[in-house]
């Protein structure tokens, strides 16, 4: 069992979303992370150390970029978007990847 941890980017991201088939689809996935660790088909992120993506089989081609701190067993959901905005999100997700290991005190 995985502790999941929403960043409020990736809450905002998912509150956003007006899909509900897709929310569904995403909560699901969350939900079992949390439930038994499955991440499912991922994919780490080049240039972004730390970090990977959870593609969505659905629409626009949703993901959401993840980091797993494995000391504590943690799935931090960093954020979220889709292709058009691929750029943008896994620039944001590096930047609060970066606060994130500032405040565990640590470079990974």
């Amino acid at each position: 069992m995985s502790k999941v941890i929403k960043t409020d980017l990736f809450q905002k991201w998912f509150d956003d979303l007006k899909n509900k088939m897709l929310r569904t689809i995403i909560k699901d996935k969350t939900d079992r992370i949390a439930v038994d660790g499955y991440l499912g088909k991922t994919k780490p992120i080049v240039g972004a150390k730390g970090i990977s993506e959870i593609k969505i089989e659905m629409g626009a081609g949703y993901r959401i970029y993840f980091n797993v701190y494995i000391e504590n067993d943690e799935v931090w959901l960093l954020s979220g978007g889709d292709k058009s905005t691929q750029s943008k999100d896994i620039e944001a997700a590096k930047e609060l990847l970066q606060t994130i290991q500032e405040g565990r005190g640590a470079k990974r």
